[in-house]
């Protein structure tokens, strides 16, 4: 990353950027300790103040925590609520809701798996995987951003279709010739920041609902590790719970 010291945006604010988005792209992988101050300031040529400030907005936005006299660290989420028994894909939701929608591919590539992704996808480090950035839009309306992480082995030729109008949970049981069983998934809100906030056309401190989510075909197969970014003021998650007898 370059800073940019000719915008009028303070060079914190891009610096905060930097280390969100290694974060929000798996980068820097949960509880995995960061560059420290001076690797910073030496990459991007700042000021430490600068760093500090930057790495001070993120603790405080819950990105990162700090150990004293250690470094500064991911924050690893402790805390899992179910939302239902049923696991639907966003298509399938808005579907059921009779939603107009379409949906857009940005990119679509294959990607060497860094530590991170391998340990999701149990792949081999440097094994290619299918990365895949999708827009959707809702009513003509850009909601949600798609960035999703597919295990080609489990699911050969996956790259032929096209997931402008094919269900991606569809092909991916198609293929695999098994059902999807079931995911792991992670609600948290966030701030967008600006590489994320200009596709999904909103400002960078805008506030999205970030859903992190690891599929795993029948049998415990993980096929599929996906972040989902949603506006927020579009969004809203809900459920029917059922009290247990006690």
């Amino acid at each position: 990353m370059i800073i940019n010291r000719e915008v009028s945006k303070p060079v914190y604010l891009q610096v905060a950027d930097y280390l969100r988005n290694n974060i929000y792209s798996e980068e820097w992988g949960k509880g995995e300790q960061i560059p420290s101050e001076n690797q910073i300031m030496k990459s991007l040529e700042v000021s430490r103040g600068t760093v500090k400030k930057a790495v001070n907005m993120l603790v405080e936005e819950g990105l990162l925590y700090q150990i004293q006299g250690k470094g500064t660290y991911v924050t690893e989420d402790n805390i899992s609520y179910s939302l239902g028994k049923g696991l639907l894909s966003f298509a399938e939701s808005l579907e059921g809701q009779k939603l107009a929608y379409e949906t857009k591919v940005i990119t679509s590539e294959f990607r060497k798996a860094t530590k991170e992704i391998a340990s999701r996808l149990k792949i081999a480090v440097g094994e290619e995987y299918l990365y895949m950035k999708r827009i959707r839009f809702v009513e003509g309306e850009k909601v949600m951003l798609i960035e999703n992480r597919i295990n080609s082995r489990l699911c050969p030729g996956v790259e032929e279709h096209d997931f402008n109008k094919e269900s991606l949970f569809k092909v991916m049981e198609e293929i695999s010739g098994k059902r999807i069983g079931y995911s792991e998934s992670r609600y948290a809100a966030r701030v967008v920041g600006e590489k994320r906030g200009k596709e999904l056309e909103v400002s960078p401190d805008s506030p999205v609902l970030h859903l992190e989510q690891l599929v795993y075909l029948e049998g415990g197969l993980p096929v599929e590790f996906g972040n989902v970014w949603l506006k927020a003021n579009k969004y809203y998650l809900g459920t029917v719970l059922q009290r247990e007898e006690m």
